[in-house]
């Protein structure tokens, strides 16, 4: 029986190779670990090279590298035993083989180091120190459940390349002084370790980045190990961050404000839609929850057009069923007009507002808007052939002659339509919603202007 020493992969290479230049089957090695180094900072050094020039596949090499940072004292056996199978048991593409029982067992053991290496990248906390000359050295302790400082360290060198830190486990240390990065193989105790000042401004950053709509306890101990807590500054704020979680959540729901249904657009997809839900002629669509067309017989005498939806229309997809439509409908009563018996539509087929608080607020549609909107005017009154058309509003005016008209005096005036129909022109119902002490006068004024308009019809 042999015994073969090895500390870590670099001393158990030359040695696993010498061993399969002399044939010397796993049977007849018994490795075993020697007692740590007593060299403080010795620079890294490569892999010695020795024994024979066996060739591995370097994904078995890579495998090898990482179990041999497992904490598994049975490592260096089950790593030469590989090894030997490769070479001389004629299993060349053994680490391919995804059933093999030894493979599996070195898979697993990659796997656990390379979480190790995981948890040690995102769980050191340096403390800012000074050294013996009296300059910065920021220093951080570390218990891993593997040998893992000479893996993870070149991560931290790359990352702080410009700070002298140090970091220390019970197996080891490494150092880097700005220009080389060296290890120590002392045993070392968990240090005494002070705050610094830099500690409360990151507990006060963790807190004011905790979630507590996301606290999931269970998994925050799968992530965050509580043995790695002892040594996380900011784990003093875990125990209060989550007893206060549920308060938290309540209050922040109670003032979170609600995503209206518009936020969202409704339309028919553009490679579905067409006719006017695909209409792209101007800007408005973008902001619209959808188009609304015109409602109503086609043919009808009577065809009434406003100006554009508004917000409960644009949401129902129908004209004149908000408040201003409610204003509408009364007037329609009193004018001794059934609504089913008009086509009711607007001038322009998208909603244009503007956000104010939480409520989006009519603006008014631009001439080039209600231009480029023409077109599906012109279709619907080449289908519904009116013999009267009521233009409520400036806009729908302006949509029926390309002129612009002033409400109060175009009332009552003979005007006509290209298309051979009698024009009235009267105010929007929503003048009436704005006005204040003219409401009334307004509102008769547009019962008038029904009852004319059903009279040309």
């Amino acid at each position: 029986m042999k015994s073969a020493a090895a500390r870590d992969y670099a001393s158990w290479r030359p040695r696993a190779r010498g061993l399969l230049a002399e044939g010397v089957p796993p049977e007849e090695v018994g490795w075993y670990e020697p007692g740590r180094g007593a060299s403080l900072f010795a620079h890294e050094a490569g892999p010695g090279m020795s024994g024979g020039k066996a060739r591995i596949a370097r994904a078995l090499a890579e495998l090898l590298e990482a179990c041999s940072c497992h904490a598994d004292p049975e490592r260096w056996a089950l790593m030469y035993r590989v090894l030997w199978r490769v070479v001389h048991g004629g299993e060349r593409h053994l680490v391919q083989d995804a059933a093999d029982a030894d493979m599996l067992r070195i898979r697993r053991m990659a796997r656990a180091v390379d979480r190790e290496v995981h948890k040690m990248h995102a769980f050191v906390r340096f403390r800012e120190t000074q050294d013996e000359s009296g300059e910065s050295l920021y220093v951080a302790w570390f218990e891993p459940e593997h040998d893992i400082l000479r893996r993870a360290a070149p991560f931290f060198r790359d990352r702080f390349a410009s700070m002298r830190w140090l970091i220390a486990t019970p197996r080891g240390a490494a150092r880097w002084d700005g220009s080389s990065l060296a290890f120590s193989d002392l045993e070392l105790r968990r240090p005494v370790q002070t705050a610094d000042e830099a500690e409360s401004l990151w507990r006060t950053y963790y807190s004011s980045i905790f979630n507590p709509a996301r606290l999931n306890e269970s998994m925050m101990a799968r992530e965050m190990p509580r043995r790695y807590w002892k040594d996380l500054p900011e784990a003093q704020d875990i125990a209060r961050l989550s007893r206060d979680a549920a308060p938290r959540v309540a209050a922040m729901q109670a003032t979170t404000v609600v995503v209206p249904r518009w936020s969202e657009r409704v339309a028919v997809p553009l490679d579905e839609a067409s006719g006017v839900h695909a209409c792209r002629r101007c800007p408005l669509w973008e902001h619209a929850t959808q188009a609304v067309e015109g409602r109503g017989p086609r043919p009808a005498a009577l065809m009434v057009v406003g100006e554009q939806p508004g917000d409960e229309e644009d949401l129902k997809g129908e004209p004149f069923v908000g408040p201003a439509g409610r204003v509408f409908e009364r007037a329609l009563a009193e004018a001794g007009i059934a609504r089913d018996s008009l086509y009711v539509t607007n001038a322009v087929k998208h909603f244009k507002w503007q956000l104010r608080g939480k409520r989006r607020i009519h603006k008014t549609p631009a001439q080039r808007e209600i231009l480029a909107c023409a077109h599906w005017l012109e279709e619907e009154l080449e289908a519904v052939k009116p013999r009267a058309i009521l233009a409520m509003g400036a806009s729908a005016a302006f949509a029926l002659t390309g002129s612009k008209l002033g409400i109060a005096a175009s009332r009552g005036a003979d005007l006509g339509h290209r298309s051979g129909a009698s024009l009235v022109v009267t105010y929007h119902p929503s003048a009436v919603l704005r006005a204040q002490e003219n409401a009334a006068r307004i509102y008769a004024a547009l019962v008038e202007d029904l009852v004319r308009a059903r009279g040309l019809a």
